[in-house]
């Protein structure tokens, strides 16, 4: 039987909850607080695009053909990508101005 590794969101996790419970102990720094806080909002944003597209792809689905719940469900959609895209990029800025002023313990 071959060796298999860990899944990466499960390992992200683990890490996580290691960081977040140095954080409460007060061994943390200022990169591994920002970390911990990059390894929760991206799993979380990404569960909750899932979710509003799931339920403005419904609200499409059960329209009927009105415009107005048309256009409603779109504009969900719509808002739910850029949403997530705001996430991403604030993220990123959040990564390079670590790497920037290096802080430790922030890593893509």
């Amino acid at each position: 039987m071959t060796n298999v590794s860990k899944i990466y969101a499960q390992s992200s996790i683990d890490e996580a909850i290691e960081k977040w419970k140095e954080l409460q102990a007060g061994t943390s720094d200022t990169g591994g607080i920002i970390d911990t806080i990059i390894s929760f909002a991206i799993p979380l944003s990404g569960v909750c695009v899932f979710i509003l597209l799931a339920f403005a792809t419904f609200k499409l689905m059960t329209s009927r053909g009105d415009p107005e719940k048309l256009k409603e469900a779109r504009d969900q959609i719509t808002n739910a990508i850029i949403g997530f895209i705001f996430i991403l990029l604030s993220v990123t800025i959040l990564v390079l101005l670590g790497n920037i002023f290096n802080i430790g313990g922030i890593e893509p």
